[in-house]
């Protein structure tokens, strides 16, 4: 558990940073709700929502916010002991469940404090598109899930070592065409 330490701590510092840019949205752009940072591309957008990944849910008459509350419970744990249980060698792994349980918790906490997650990340493209206005802890769930992916499609799997009745089969084998040839 020692080797894990580092990853829980960057899951604490993303979650962290997770919180208090969502405290600063709220008490510093709630009141004015669009700051423009880039022209035509990057605005902080103070926007909330109860529902899923890109407000997927949110307009529904059912309140599913403690729905949503124990699904992320339930992620964080098995995020948790996947983490705890993952190699010390497997360092690309172990990053993307940090990121993936800080973005879990970051947003599991709005939703058990608030009812629903602050967002405030707005890029768009002039007035012809914008893409859904999302938080940090969303961020760390996307990369935290890329780096998942990646670890997926490149991992290597070690061979396993051999015990000692195959190695003695090994040798028997070996001394047996030995003798026959």
């Amino acid at each position: 558990m020692k080797s894990k330490l580092p990853y829980f701590v960057i899951a604490a510092v993303v979650l962290a940073a997770d919180q208090l840019t969502k405290a600063w949205a709220v008490a510093k752009l709630k009141p004015v709700v669009l700051i423009e940072v880039i022209p035509d591309f990057f605005r902080l957008v103070y926007a909330t929502n109860r529902g899923v990944a890109f407000s997927m849910f949110a307009d529904g008459e059912f309140d599913a916010r403690w729905v949503f509350a124990g699904i992320s419970f339930v992620a964080t744990s098995f995020v948790s002991i996947y983490l705890a249980r993952t190699s010390p060698g497997k360092l690309r792994l172990s990053l993307a469940l940090s990121l993936l349980l800080a973005g879990i918790v970051g947003n599991l906490i709005d939703r058990v404090r608030l009812g629903e997650v602050v967002d405030f990340l707005g890029f768009h493209w002039r007035d012809q598109y914008s893409f859904p206005i999302f938080n940090l802890a969303d961020t760390a769930i996307c990369i935290g899930a890329g780096l998942l992916a990646l670890d997926m499609l490149f991992e290597e799997t070690p061979a396993e070592p051999a015990t000692n009745s195959q190695l003695q089969a090994e040798e028997t084998n070996l001394n047996t065409r030995q003798h026959e040839g």
